[in-house]
């Protein structure tokens, strides 16, 4: 029996910005009920054995806690604004994050990790793909461009979300649940500051 999965990046969301994405993901993606967190997928959704995940967790975990070793403190994702991804006949409007170089090789890392686990070669993950924080799905293309005139409105600024911690989802009946947290990070101490903020 296999089990679904992915690695996502979760935040703190005690602050205007999150608010703001929750809010606009509640009346716009239409899967926001099922991830009721607000996450940034870094490892999309594989499968493997249901019998390989506990094994699975483990070794993610050391790798994570390796590569974050007593440096949990202060760690933020910048967004630079908004993009629109076209996927068969769905259109995906969402954050465009800056993946900088540390996030990128610990995302590598987990990748080949999660890969090795993959025991049917035609269900291996081609590559990372395109990493973003998705706030609304459509089919036409009329919805689409007035939620981006509002999107530009309700998002006078993109300013940053603060790390939470890095999960391990697992899906159960159409849902994605926290499987485990791989490894957390301490709160910032002001999460109502905003720092850079980049205009629309």
């Amino acid at each position: 029996m296999s089990t679904k999965l992915f690695v996502g990046l979760t935040f703190f969301q005690d602050n205007s910005f999150a608010k703001n994405i929750e809010s606009f993901r509640s009346r716009f993606d239409p899967k926001y009920h099922n991830t009721p967190y607000l996450h940034l997928p870094i490892i999309p959704p594989f499968e493997i054995e249901a019998s390989e995940v506990k094994k699975l967790k483990g070794e993610l975990e050391e790798e994570l806690e390796a590569f974050f070793f007593e440096n949990t403190a202060n760690h933020s994702l910048k967004f630079t604004g908004m993009d629109v991804h076209e996927y068969k006949k769905n259109k995906i409007l969402y954050l465009n994050p800056v993946i900088e170089e540390d996030l990128s090789f610990c995302q590598e890392s987990l990748f080949a990790i999660c890969q090795s686990y993959i025991s049917d070669r035609t269900k291996k993950m081609k590559d990372l793909k395109k990493t973003f924080l998705t706030i609304g799905r459509y089919n036409e293309t009329y919805d689409l461009h007035s939620s981006i005139e509002l999107a530009r409105r309700e998002f006078q600024e993109f300013t940053s979300l603060s790390y939470e911690s890095i999960c391990l989802f697992s899906k159960s009946n159409g849902i994605w649940y926290r499987e485990a947290a791989l490894v957390n990070f301490e709160k910032p101490a002001n999460t109502f500051l905003q720092t850079n903020p980049v205009p629309v």
